[in-house]
């Protein structure tokens, strides 16, 4: 499931970079996300039923073959386990806020994960969530990039995501 169309969603990876030997080999800018109903109901629940905000969120890759919008953190696949990987988490206050004409942006800073051993299994997404680690958490929203990757052991991916408001 794609998001739908002429809708960005809330959430933007602004750009997706996997290095090799101190080179951009893969680059990717601007791809909206698909925003989960559990993303959805925690983020109605966060402004408007005092649910509490997360510190931290984070950003993890797996390789689900296509994403649905009832997808949680027990839908993913593949997330890999060895060669150094983690979700990479961002302080909830560590974004900034930037304003540009009628659209409002909270945006990360860079975001990387390096591949320090062996190699990770083939992913194809992106996706964020409120735990470090299991899927006992909200899974936020995801990302499918336009091909997958493997990483092996000295190579990285930065990226750097947004979660934008417009007036429409």
């Amino acid at each position: 499931m794609k998001s739908k169309k002429n809708w960005p969603g809330i959430m933007i990876l602004e750009y997706f970079r996997i290095h090799r030997d101190g080179k951009i080999i893969h680059e990717e800018k601007n791809i909206p996300n698909l925003l989960h109903i559990q993303g959805e109901q925690t983020i109605l629940g966060n402004l408007f039923a005092g649910t509490a905000l997360p510190g931290t969120y984070y950003l993890g890759v797996d390789a689900r073959s296509s994403l649905g919008a009832s997808d949680t953190l027990s839908s993913l696949i593949n997330e890999p386990s060895s060669g150094g990987y983690n979700r990479q988490g961002v302080a909830a206050n560590a974004f900034t806020i930037e304003t540009s004409g009628a659209t409002v942006k909270a945006k990360t800073g860079i975001i990387t994960f390096s591949c320090t051993s062996g190699s990770w299994p083939q992913a194809k997404n992106l996706f964020l969530t409120n735990v470090g680690s299991g899927t006992a958490g909200v899974l936020y929203s995801s990302v499918v990039l336009s091909s997958s990757f493997t990483l092996t052991s000295g190579e990285s991916i930065t990226l750097k995501f947004s979660m934008a408001l417009s007036n429409c």
